[in-house]
């Protein structure tokens, strides 16, 4: 491995060139890759990605911007602190900034939809940022005027693309149809949902899938609870669907309201799943650890996070996002033992 020394114990950053030798191409091709690594031989590429991956190495991305009058930083904006936010899509989104040369600032939205709103009209009339992903909605106040008009490309993760299409993305909804069949399969006819916040896309076609699905296998849905993405909402819809002994199973919108839920249910004596089945969405790491184990929707996040920021480094550079290799895997249920058959008296 390549190592640059300045005064004894002490390590200096690895340079390009020092990239290039362990990769055994020039600086140029280094310089080439960081740019826009699409224009090399897909070996080159690989033989500068694992030079970078031994070396460590982090574009000097102040010394760049100043030569080349570019800039380098992305703002990420998630929700609540992250609160709710599956990390995994960030990790995903960080990778493929990082690759194109970019560097990233995360950024959490929380306080009222005004104040959401003025806070990222700020960000998006500032001059110092290349780009801005969000994965928390578009706020309806935000300014659409010609003198409110953004000054940087910004990608708003989970909502429609230019032809209105959801299918693959945070906003798909699909899975929701799959998840009813499933639990009425196992003899369940009386539902209830724990819906997220109408302002998410994600949240407003699940419950749209949910209530179709009901209808068209002439189900019952017993009820449905206005969430915001956390346990205590689930909670608190838990209390309500303590009241309803018919229902036989829940379908949350997330796998935290699903927690919430099943807490709920459990301090009102309701046994998951020998009373009420639940099912949750997101398939986050806890899931397969609470107890019971929460039945889920699988997503490959990581990949979404990609995507996302893909979209966003092409607008910046001014070309059309490359959808070539951006398949997504379908979702998927992952089934735990939050679910079972109907209970056949109540």
């Amino acid at each position: 491995m390549v190592q640059s020394v300045v005064g004894p114990g002490r390590s200096k950053a690895p340079t390009i060139y020092d990239v290039a030798d362990l990769a055994g191409v020039s600086h140029q091709t280094v310089s080439r890759y960081l740019k826009d690594k699409a224009k090399l031989k897909p070996a080159t590429v690989e033989r500068v990605e694992k030079a970078l991956s031994e070396l460590n190495y982090t574009p000097n991305l102040a010394a760049r911007s100043l030569r080349s009058r570019e800039l380098y930083r992305i703002v990420v904006v998630v929700p609540e602190a992250s609160l709710y936010f599956p990390l995994r899509m960030l990790n995903g989104a960080a990778e493929t900034a990082h690759a194109g040369g970019f560097r990233i600032d995360v950024v959490a939205m929380e306080g009222t939809a005004e104040t959401r709103a003025r806070r990222l009209q700020g960000l998006l009339s500032g001059d110092d940022i290349a780009g801005i992903l969000s994965f928390v909605p578009r706020p309806s106040k935000l300014g659409s005027s010609p003198d409110e008009a953004p000054n940087v490309p910004m990608v708003v993760a989970g909502e429609y693309d230019n032809r209105m299409r959801a299918r693959g993305s945070l906003a798909d909804g699909t899975a929701e149809a799959k998840i009813v069949e499933h639990l009425a399969s196992l003899g369940h006819r009386n539902f209830f949902h724990v819906a997220g916040p109408a302002a998410w896309p994600s949240a407003r076609n699940r419950l749209a899938v949910y209530e179709e699905t009901i209808a068209q296998l002439g189900l019952t849905s017993l009820g449905v609870a206005a969430g915001d993405w956390s346990s205590a909402s689930g909670y608190a819809a838990g209390k309500e669907i303590a009241a309803i002994p018919a229902v036989t199973a829940v379908v949350a919108a997330n796998d935290t309201m699903a927690m919430g839920v099943i807490r709920a249910l459990h301090e009102h004596g309701i046994t998951v799943p020998g009373h009420v089945s639940v099912f949750g969405w997101d398939d986050m790491a806890e899931s397969k650890y609470f107890i019971p184990s929460i039945s889920t929707v699988h997503m490959d996040l990581e990949a979404l996070g990609a995507r996302s920021m893909n979209e966003l480094v092409s607008r910046i550079r001014g070309e059309q996002p490359n959808v070539t290799g951006l398949t997504l895997t379908p979702m998927e249920l992952i089934l735990r033992e939050s679910i079972g058959p109907a209970r056949t008296s109540s």
